[in-house]
């Protein structure tokens, strides 16, 4: 297979090089934090740097971790620093290591040491490691494939799915390779290749897996989600109530896009004879947001122009999960799922994303780039044929009287229409859009 190059992470990752920072990579299990690192260290290699002066240690690999403690470790480490040349320290998983916190901040101020480290949980920068660290650090977000790179690594391996015999999952009365359908969607259908990309995520290692068996990626995609669960969350936060827990999941998962509290949950779980308290459940969702399985998205009074205390939403950090954990099929509650995708895509472009509340309507999001401008954002599957659903998604668009741009996100093909200064854009293009 051949790898995509994920342009906005490596941009970032070369502008940084040797400037005297520590770049903090930070993202999901599986996204491609490790390989986006290998990529990185193999380039400093076809560039003119020495193989001797790059050091790879994944602490994931037992191997790694039997290197010892954090002062072992660092011993192993400086002994191979080459003098007089830079070196480039990369340190996977490195939140796998008690106190690494100093580790990492005793390599820092080492003269000619270049050092790049990556965590799957949202507490890698908080604590002692903040505090040792502060403005001396940047940190950036990886997520998972983008629609636009999941098409790049469709086209370049096109032949590599030549002879894959996956059933297409949007396409229930028939079947086809996925290769077929790949081909199908890149050609003349773009939006089936969303269809798809929705269904199987954006997970680098399921595409690799679907040439052989759906059902690999499948349990692929499960095992990546119980790890996540068991490691990051159960065993870091030693949780005893964990049938519950699970229950709390479940729940959330089911709720993408919509609004939740903790009292809301709570009232849910009594209802079914289950008593849970607020702060319990306000903890359980602070540990998925902690393992980056979901981001919890605070509302924003656009009236007021302040952040609300109350009802959040959640999406998660990969469609995928969803699926795979709740059983559901392709074709249900695609408008949330899609919604799902655009705030990941949002979130891939701009510095702030808010879920919006003007009076009393919803704004899908209110988003602030990163030069400071506001723009509003409405998603809907489809208003084709339906003036209702077009008249409610333009609604809080047209109560909101300040000069910020107004969108609306859908899967209709019409071309670009414009409703009182909303531009309606087609999901895809916008998704490919640059």
């Amino acid at each position: 297979m051949q790898l995509v190059e994920r342009k906005q992470y490596m941009q970032t990752l070369r502008y940084w090089k040797d400037k005297n920072v520590i770049k903090v990579l930070t993202g999901v299990r599986r996204c491609g934090k490790s390989t986006l690192l290998q990529m990185f260290a193999s380039e400093l290699l076809q560039n003119g740097v020495m193989q001797e002066q790059i050091q790879f240690y994944n602490f994931e690999d037992l191997d790694t971790l039997s290197l010892g403690d954090i002062y072992q470790i660092h011993t192993h480490i400086k002994n191979k620093l080459i003098a007089d040349k830079k070196n480039y320290i990369f340190l996977d998983e490195v939140q796998n290591v008690k106190e690494f916190q100093r580790l990492v901040d005793s390599l820092f101020i080492k003269k000619n040491c270049d050092v790049y480290i990556t965590g799957s949980n949202a507490h890698l920068l908080s604590g002692e490691l903040a505090t040792l660290l502060t403005g001396r650090y940047i940190e950036t977000e990886i997520l998972p494939f983008s629609y636009a790179e999941y098409i790049d690594f469709l086209t370049q391996n096109s032949e590599n799915f030549a002879n894959s015999q996956i059933s297409y999952p949007q396409k229930m009365s028939k079947t086809e390779s996925f290769a077929d359908s790949v081909s199908e969607s890149l050609k003349t259908n773009k939006f089936d290749s969303l269809l798809d990309f929705i269904y199987y995520g954006g997970m680098p290692e399921v595409y690799n897996l679907l040439v052989d068996n759906q059902s690999q990626s499948d349990t692929f995609v499960a095992s990546v989600l119980n790890t996540i669960i068991e490691k990051d969350i159960f065993t870091r936060n030693e949780i005893r109530n964990k049938a519950v827990f699970q229950k709390i999941i479940d729940f959330v998962f089911d709720s993408v896009g919509s609004y939740i509290s903790a009292n809301s949950i709570s009232k849910t779980f009594k209802n079914s004879k289950i008593t849970i308290n607020n702060e319990t459940v306000m903890n359980y969702l602070s540990y998925l947001n902690d393992a980056m399985l979901l981001y919890s998205v605070p509302r924003y009074d656009i009236k007021g122009k302040s952040l609300l205390q109350s009802l959040n939403k959640f999406y998660l950090s990969d469609t995928s999960f969803r699926r795979v954990r709740l059983g559901k099929n392709a074709g249900q509650d695609m408008g949330h799922l899609l919604e799902n995708a655009v705030y990941l895509e949002l979130r891939r472009r701009n510095s702030k994303v808010y879920a919006g509340k003007f009076r009393e309507m919803e704004v899908d999001f209110v988003v602030t780039d990163h030069e400071g401008y506001t723009s509003y954002y409405q998603v809907a599957w489809t208003t084709m044929n339906n003036t209702e659903t077009l008249e409610r998604e333009l609604a809080p668009l047209n109560a909101i009287r300040d000069s910020n741009p107004k969108y609306l996100l859908t899967t209709d093909r019409d071309f670009a229409p414009v409703y009182n200064g909303i531009r309606k854009l087609n999901v895809v293009d916008w998704m490919l859009s640059k």
